[in-house]
Formats: C-alpha cells, sequence, structure tokens
C-alpha cells in the first residue's frame, strides 16, 4: 500500500518454538477419527468440510486474523495493517467467488451467496454485536480459535455467544417485523463486473483512508506483508497476514464448492443452544425461527457449521 512501510519492532534474538507433541497429537488423531466418522455416517463432502474447518483453525491462529482486534486497533491506535489485510482478503474474495455467484455453479455443485434484508434488525444487531464483541475480546472466529488455542478466557465469551444466539431465536418474530429493504444481490442487480468494481472502490477507499491516516499518527506505515523478526513457517507460524487472508480466502471458496454456499460460524451457536434447551424441557421447536429449520431435530454432525467450527477448534489446538 505504501513503500513507507515498516514492520513491528521486535526483538533480535528470538527463542526457539517450543513444541509441545501431546496436544498436537491429540488433535490430529481427533481430526481424522472425526473425518473417517463423518465420511461413514453423512458424506465425503462433510468429511472434506471438517478438514477444511481445521486448516481455517490452523490459518486463523498462526496468523492471529482477528476482524474484531484489526477495528480496535485501528481505531484506539491508528495502526492500521490489520485492517489492510482484511480488504486486501476480501478484494481477493470478490474476483475469485463473484464470476462463480453469477453463474450460480462451481464444479457441478448449485452455489448461492448469503443474501438477506438490510434493515433495523441489521443496524441494530450489528451494534449490539460490536458491543459483545469489545466487551468478550474477540469476534465468533477469534474466539473459536482463542478457544481451540487454549485461552480458556474464551469459554465464557463462547458461552454468551451461545447464550445470546438462543434469546434472538427466541424473539425472532420481533427482529422480523422491524423495518427492512428488500433482499439485493449487487451481482444480480447491477451485473458481474459492475459489482466487482463498486466492492473494490469500497475496499479501495478503506485501506486509502486506514493509509493515511496511520501515517499522519505515526510517520510511517506497517506492513502487512510482513510483521515479526523470526522467520516465517508455515506449520510453526507465526505468519504474516497476507498469508492469512489468502489462505482464508482459498479455505473460503473450498467451502463454497463443498458445501454450496459460502462459510459461516454463528449459526451454530443458536443450534447447540436450542438443542440443549430443548433438552431441558423447553419448547424450542414451536419458535418461529426454528420451526422452518430442520436442523433442530437432525444429528448434529449433520450441520455444516457445526462440522466446521468443531474442526476449526481442534484445527487451532494443532497449531498451538
Amino acid at each position: 500500500m505504501s513503500t513507507n512501510a515498516s514492520t513491528l519492532p521486535l526483538p533480535s534474538a528470538l527463542p526457539p518454538i517450543q513444541i509441545n507433541r501431546k496436544p498436537l497429537w491429540i488433535a490430529l488423531l481427533l481430526l481424522l477419527a472425526g473425518a473417517l466418522y463423518l465420511n461413514q455416517t453423512v458424506s465425503w463432502r462433510q468429511g472434506a468440510l471438517w478438514i477444511v474447518g481445521a486448516l481455517l483453525g490452523v490459518a486463523l491462529y498462526h496468523a492471529s486474523f482477528g476482524f474484531t482486534q484489526a477495528w480496535r486497533v485501528f481505531v484506539s491506535d491508528r495502526r492500521g495493517a490489520g485492517l489492510r489485510a482484511q480488504m486486501f482478503m476480501l478484494a481477493l474474495g470478490v474476483l475469485l467467488f463473484f464470476p462463480f455467484l453469477a453463474q450460480g455453479s462451481l464444479f457441478g455443485q448449485p452455489v448461492n451467496g448469503l443474501v438477506s434484508p438490510p434493515g433495523v434488525s441489521v443496524l441494530l444487531g450489528a451494534f449490539l454485536f460490536g458491543i459483545g464483541m469489545q466487551l468478550g475480546g474477540g469476534c465468533a472466529s477469534g474466539t473459536l480459535f482463542a478457544v481451540g488455542g487454549g485461552n480458556t478466557r474464551m469459554l465464557v465469551t463462547l458461552l454468551f455467544f451461545i447464550v445470546g444466539s438462543v434469546i434472538a431465536t427466541a424473539q425472532f418474530g420481533w427482529w422480523s417485523t422491524l423495518p427492512a429493504l428488500a433482499p439485493t444481490s449487487l451481482i444480480k442487480t447491477w451485473g458481474l463486473a459492475p459489482a466487482i468494481i463498486a466492492n473494490l472502490a469500497v475496499f479501495a477507499l478503506i485501506a486509502w483512508v486506514a493509509t493515511k491516516l496511520e501515517k499522519r499518527r505515526h510517520g510511517h506505515v506497517i506492513s502487512f506483508a510482513s510483521r515479526t523478526a523470526r522467520p516465517t513457517s508455515l506449520l510453526q507460524g507465526p505468519w504474516p497476514l497476507i498469508w492469512g487472508g489468502v489462505a482464508l480466502v482459498a479455505l473460503n471458496f473450498a467451502t463454497l464448492a463443498l458445501a454450496g454456499r459460502p462459510w459461516g460460524i454463528t449459526s451454530a451457536f443458536a443450534l447447540w443452544g436450542a438443542k440443549a434447551l430443548d433438552a431441558m424441557g423447553g419448547d424450542v421447536a414451536t419458535w418461529a425461527y426454528w420451526s422452518k429449520q430442520a436442523a433442530l431435530g437432525a444429528p448434529l454432525r449433520q450441520d455444516v457449521t457445526t462440522v466446521m467450527d468443531i474442526g476449526l477448534m481442534l484445527g487451532a489446538l494443532a497449531a498451538a
């Protein structure tokens, strides 16, 4: 983004990375057993998505690619490396995803984007979500890879993610009555090329603003292509943010090819909480949200998001 870029200053002599092999082997064995189990009881695609989830956990952990943290650091300290890495990731994702979403298929598999109506419920929900992420110390993906990596404090955040998701589904009827626009896909409304150009322009504007404000505050810009003095290692980490961005796009694309829709996380939280409440005698099946969902009555192994979330935590454990 700038020729006046630098990396984060770190001590010149760094201790060697110590590998704790016991949890590494446990994580790998659980991942292998899970993949075989899902392949036999559900489908080979579900087993593959389990592995994709694990690789997402590795990428998130090694790159420390937290979506909340990047914005927090920029707002508090005007450091924009994480923000620019996110914009790079989104731009790469748009260029890779949009052509296949426009044609509606990928390797013979029907694919669809996640298109929802923008409205008051989105604005209010996003505001509450933002407060929760700051108080909890992480977004959905950040919470999962932190838990998998051994941060037990984030178990509290995960618990209240689940509680909040269940409360939201219980109030789904009210949320649905709030004013909203019709669901809009820019690809279908504007066409492929204008949709790509519009998205890239927004990402470039955000990256440019982040660069200008960081340079104004600090006089130089930290690069997201290299951020540590330790040599980069694919297996041991840490990864530059750009590696994390590329890996997340590639693995999200694999999710699109296998599941027919992009990667998601939080729907599993609502499902876990609803099943737990149902097991305790709650009448969850009568709620408006779950009356339209087949997932509540199906085993968790059939839920793509659940499989990928658990795989993500095990992948983060292996990386840690």
